[in-house]
């Protein structure tokens, strides 16, 4: 008969060094749960809790307003990356740059 295991209850700092050895190796959070033998909803609840905060780069983001004369209707693009270009046809609130990003 499997029995279940018993949690094993890990303190504040022993979860920060795990967080910190998945982030260290870049390991995919499903294959360092199997061999950490953790729940994967634990794990992303750990980093909720005690992650080290993800930044993201604070980099400028040129607007280039658009000349009405060439499109009427285009009211600005942003260019993300080479790739990547956001055209808006309206203003927009500041929240929706946010989802965005």
């Amino acid at each position: 008969m499997n029995t279940p295991h018993k949690p094993i209850h890990r303190s504040e700092k022993q979860i920060r060094a795990l967080l910190h050895l998945q982030e260290k190796k870049n390991t995919p959070v499903i294959s360092f749960c199997k061999a950490q033998k953790i729940h994967k909803a634990t794990f992303y609840n750990w980093r909720n809790k005690y992650g080290l905060k993800i930044e993201k780069p604070q980099e400028f983001i040129p607007v280039h307003f658009s000349d009405p004369v060439s499109e009427a209707n285009l009211f600005a693009e942003i260019e993300l990356s080479p790739q990547v270009k956001v055209r808006l046809f309206e203003k927009v609130d500041a929240s929706y740059f946010k989802a965005l990003l």
